[in-house]
Order: C-alpha cells, then structure tokens, then sequence
C-alpha cells in the first residue's frame, strides 16, 4: 500500500481526495463571495446614480427658487434691467423655470423627484406674474404672502430631494418606490 501518512492510514488517492474537497469547498465560497460582493457594487452604484440625479433635481429646484427671489426684488424697484435683458433677474428666473417645465418627467425613476418636479412645475407657473418683468409700485401683501409659500414649497421639495439623496447613497430602498408603467404587480 501507499500510505503517506503513518498516523492517519491514509493512502493518496485519499488524500487527493480530500484536498479536492476541500479545495472545491473553498472556491464554492470565494465564488459565493465574489457574486455577492459584485451585485452589492451593481446595487450601490445605481444607488449612487439615483443619488446623483436627485441632487441634480434639487439643485434645479434650487435655482428656480433663487432666481425668483432675485427677480420679486429686482421687480420692487424702480431702477433696473431693461426689459428681456439677460441679465435682468427676471430674464433668469423665467429662463430656469421652462427648464424645470421642460424637464422629461419619463426620465424620473423616482416618487419622491417625480412630485417634487409636478409640485416645482406648478410653483413656477403659479409665481410667473409675481417675478415678470413688469414694475411693481405698490406691492400687495397677499402676493407676498403668496410668493413666500411657493418659495417655502419649493423648500419642502428641495429637502425631501436631498433626503432621499442621502438615503439613495447610504443603499436604502426609495421610500416610495414607483413601478415601470405597464408592469403588473402581483
């Protein structure tokens, strides 16, 4: 007999045995390991991308909230840009908000970037004649009081971006995740 070892009784063909085992054991978990360790890259890498893109939104947001106070002040005084100037502030603020308008809402992946962009669309809209071109001698307090609760709204949707931001980044789940159109859920 071929024995290697004195202790064990062993013969090699055993042994080879053996080591295969084992080394088939230990590839089987390094393999486990590997797909494992490559779909939580895949995962946090659309993660990050998600994050990505609703920062980008909420910087849009941003913008847009901005650019309107700029332009609500600019319209209070009397001395200003001329009219269609590109520099006007109101120039500016309407400029962003047909960006926002214009933004592709199939592009959105997200529920939380979805309503901010509906709410941010109609804000715009809603705030146009408050920060046109035109003078405003004597300003009523209700648009005031207008205008500042659509610049408080798009406040909201700006932290509720950047919140689902950071929890896009940290690998959790949306908190309303919304579903491909056309795909039945069962």
């Amino acid at each position: 007999m071929n024995q290697l070892c004195l202790l064990t009784g062993l013969t090699s063909s055993d042994i080879a045995s053996w080591i295969q085992a084992v080394v088939g054991a230990v590839a089987i978990v390094v393999g486990a390991i590997a797909v494992w360790w490559q779909s939580r890259r895949a995962r946090l890498e659309v993660c990050e991308r998600e994050a990505s893109a609703l920062d980008g939104i909420a910087r849009m947001l941003v913008h847009l909230k901005e650019t309107a106070i700029e332009a609500r002040e600019e319209r209070k005084k009397i001395e200003r840009w001329p009219e269609g100037h590109p520099a006007a502030p109101s120039t500016r603020s309407q400029e962003v908000a047909e960006a926002v308008r214009g933004f592709p809402l199939g592009a959105v992946l997200n529920e939380v970037a979805f309503e901010a962009l509906l709410v941010a669309r109609r804000a715009s809209r809603e705030i146009e004649p408050l920060v046109g071109p035109d003078i405003e001698l004597d300003v009523n307090p209700n648009f005031e009081a207008v205008f500042s609760a659509y610049t408080g709204i798009l406040e909201q949707q700006i932290k509720q971006l950047r919140a689902e931001a950071e929890r896009r980044l940290k690998g959790e789940k949306p908190l309303r995740e919304s579903k491909p159109t056309g795909v039945a859920s069962r």
